[in-house]
């Protein structure tokens, strides 16, 4: 499934615990773990969050509950829970007075729920082993795309954030073997998500099976776990980088967030211990996403997403079913650059095939000339040290360019090219799926110059 290179670049559970969780300090992580702090904090920052109905400290609190005044649709919780442990999903009120229905059908007592309050009280599910409070929030309106997606319970998104910055997410399906809870760990469904369209690419189900459909209720037959589109994509990365912003000193958080056919995303939790199966899902690794925003700054959530965007984006020749031919570039082409909005606002430029660099280049004065230097088009700046040991840095800037009318989102390095006839060269990276002919044709029938082959 993986190749050597690819492991590679997967975070483990040591380098997990021993690096990246000791960018949360101990006071951001007691927030994270409590269910009610992470709550009160979001939404005194403003960030949506399912409606509390009550809180149980103590047996006398829960006694004094009057379960008959819900009509159903509610979740029970424990505030320090951890993996899905110990949470109760209730659909609607059932058939006789005092009888609730699960996610899956079953029908459960007040007896029943009021048995669960009380191990929850006692710690049974609680992070630290001791006694712990329950929550009882409102179960939120499932998104109409979600329906069509499963019968056992909430699916949610969670979304990595690390320095500001997403840089992986996924859609967790609860399934009748996960009990109706989104939890891969006890038999739910994952689908990797790319970053920059929101569309689902890879699946797995449980602890790592991989899967190619799932079942659609709606249409009543099965669909490929690929190209599904997720709705307010852009908010949800936007709440995620915020939930980060808000907690001082989480540095590397996932983020569960539950889909709202009205409200849109909202938080349901903040793990400040994610698991690592995300990575299995988008079939890429956090490690080396995370090295390379390691030192980055990131100056607003906007920065945040276009880092995202053009850093991590998947190439989806290889994640969408191909229905177009393999098109065939020569050592010339002509790409058309994307400047703005609107059809008229694209440049051509004659660019250079070069497989030995990884990442395409566009002359300074070029991206000048074509207003692509803005700050909010600089991703950030790479350090080089030249053949005569001057240090130098270099923006790096997200661009979107088409070849051959294949669309391309990527991020550009900025170099001094002015000696050379062709200002723009392409690299491997935004090479793939084309198949490099060594030929040398002219592209759109525009006459060779002298040097147009040269470096």
């Amino acid at each position: 499934m993986f190749n050597l290179k690819q492991y590679k670049q997967f975070l483990t559970k040591n380098e997990r615990n021993k690096i990246y969780l000791r960018k949360n300090t101990a006071e951001a992580r007691i927030i994270a773990d409590s269910k009610l702090k992470t709550k009160r904090l979001l939404m005194k920052a403003g960030v949506g969050v399912p409606k509390l109905i009550a809180r149980f400290r103590n047996q006398e609190e829960l006694d004094l509950f009057g379960w008959e005044k819900l009509e159903g649709n509610f979740v029970v919780k424990p505030v320090s829970g951890y993996g899905g442990e110990g949470i109760l999903i209730l659909r609607r009120r059932g058939k006789w007075a005092g009888e609730w229905q699960k996610m899956n059908g079953e029908t459960v007592k007040t007896e029943d729920i009021k048995r669960q309050c009380q191990e929850i009280l006692a710690g049974r599910y609680s992070i630290y082993s001791m006694p712990d409070y329950v929550l009882v929030e409102e179960r939120i309106k499932i998104h109409p795309l979600f329906l069509a997606v499963t019968r056992a319970g909430t699916p949610d998104i969670r979304v990595i954030v690390y320095n500001k910055v997403p840089v992986m997410a996924m859609l967790r399906i609860p399934t009748d073997k996960s009990s109706g809870k989104a939890n891969l760990q006890q038999g739910a469904i994952g689908l990797g998500i790319d970053l920059a369209t929101g569309i689902t690419t890879f699946g797995i189900e449980g602890k790592g099976e991989p899967i190619e459909r799932i079942y659609d209720y709606g249409k009543k037959k099965r669909r490929k776990v690929n190209g599904i589109k997720i709705p307010f994509w852009r908010e949800i990365l936007e709440t995620a980088i915020k939930v980060q912003m808000t907690i001082p000193g989480l540095g590397f958080v996932g983020v569960d967030l539950v889909l709202d056919k009205e409200k849109g995303p909202e938080v349901l939790e903040i793990n400040a211990r994610p698991g690592l199966s995300i990575q299995l899902c988008n079939k890429a690794g956090l490690k080396s996403r995370m090295e390379k925003i390691e030192e980055m700054e990131v100056r607003s959530v906007d920065h945040g997403i276009t880092l995202a965007k053009y850093l991590f984006g998947e190439s989806f020749f290889e994640k969408v079913e191909e229905k177009e031919k393999v098109k065939t570039v020569g050592p010339l082409e002509i790409i058309k650059i994307k400047l703005g909005k609107g059809k008229r606002l694209v440049k051509e430029v004659r660019a250079k095939i070069d497989t030995g660099a990884f990442r395409s280049s566009i002359d300074q004065s070029l991206a000048e000339s074509l207003g692509l230097l803005t700050e909010e088009r600089i991703l950030y700046y790479r350090h080089y040290r030249s053949s005569l040991g001057k240090h130098k840095d270099r923006p790096v800037i997200g661009l979107t360019f088409w070849l051959k009318g294949k669309k391309v989102v990527t991020a550009v390095n900025v170099a001094d090219r002015h000696k050379l006839r062709t200002k723009f060269l392409l690299g491997r990276k935004d090479l793939e799926g084309f198949l490099v002919s060594a030929k040398r044709e002219t592209p759109l029938n525009l006459p060779l110059k002298k040097g147009d082959l040269k470096n």
